[in-house]
């Protein structure tokens, strides 16, 4: 280790914002320190020669892939090639050890020194993302109205102001049981504290419900997207199993889209797993462009 590069816990003195800068996954930082609040993420800042020069994060809970933990590390560019990447690493693996089997971190596809870090501490690509965008002031609003429906299916916003614990907490049980179902959670991971859902869902529009005779049977939720007041990104979009192939999510995700649009949001962001070819294919249909790949590689401890 370099004696001029040490770590220690983040703390209110410390300024993310400058710490984050030229970050390509900025955005994502400030979100998990929203996110602190109702989850267990540990910060800590790492300094060269007594300097704050970059930033580590983990949430040593099963939320990823295989059931680890996530985290960031991410090093201002002039203090890069001093050992700093790695000793924020060790601190942020260092509490993960103690809660699951690994860590996945991930990062932005063709941003070199990333990729450099990635060789560097030889960890192995387990998953790759397609982030796209799509433009919300040139969608085709005939399309959109006409695959906002699905026969027999009641779409709307989710009620907060009626909803009590036990509402809510059958909600949530929804939520994450799509969520398992997903293919990014299809061997362990995914696991979002109830008092993080019911934090991050603050206006009724943020999240629409599909029901059938009564039934829930699908949903889709967005989030803000910090840095960017203009833009909101898609947290999950879930149908049960036995609803699938009627249209359903695509009437979720368009009357969204058209509702977003009329409180004057600019762009609504998705991030999808590559393989995942329905998804993909329903998002270009409805006018996604791709913005961005994201690859996520992984240090399993044992």
């Amino acid at each position: 280790m370099n004696d001029h590069v040490t770590v220690r816990p983040m703390t209110e003195g410390d300024d993310l914002a400058a710490l984050n800068a030229g970050n390509p996954m900025a955005w994502q930082a400030v979100w998990w320190q929203e996110l602190s609040a109702t989850m267990d993420i540990r910060w800590f800042t790492g300094l060269a020669a007594g300097v704050p020069a970059g930033f580590a994060a983990v949430c040593p809970m099963g939320v990823a892939a295989g059931g680890f933990g996530a985290a960031i590390v991410y090093v201002l560019p002039e203090y890069r090639r001093r050992g700093l990447g790695g000793t924020l690493r060790a601190a942020v693996e260092g509490i993960a050890r103690q809660h699951g089997p690994g860590l996945i971190y991930n990062y932005v596809e063709g941003y070199g020194d990333s990729e450099a870090a990635v060789r560097a501490w030889d960890l192995a690509i387990v998953g790759r993302h397609h982030e796209s965008v799509l433009n919300l002031r040139v969608i085709d609003r005939s399309l959109y109205e006409a695959k906002g429906k699905a026969p027999g299916v009641e779409i709307a916003e989710l009620p907060i102001a009626e909803l009590d614990d036990a509402a809510w907490r059958e909600l949530f049980d929804f939520v994450q049981a799509r969520y398992r179902e997903a293919p990014d959670s299809a061997d362990g991971g995914g696991e979002l504290p109830y008092e993080t859902f019911r934090a991050m869902v603050t206006a009724p529009w943020m999240l629409l419900t599909a029901r059938e005779e009564g039934e829930l049977v699908g949903y889709t939720q967005v989030m803000g997207r910090p840095g960017d007041p203009t833009a909101l990104n898609t947290f999950f979009t879930g149908v049960v199993p036995a609803r699938r192939g009627r249209g359903i999510a695509t009437a979720l995700k368009t009357r969204h889209a058209l509702l977003m649009a009329d409180r004057g949001v600019d762009r609504l962001f998705t991030q999808n797993m590559e393989g995942n070819e329905a998804i993909l294919a329903a998002n270009r249909t409805l006018g996604f462009a791709r913005a961005s790949g994201y690859a996520d590689v992984a240090h399993p401890f044992y």
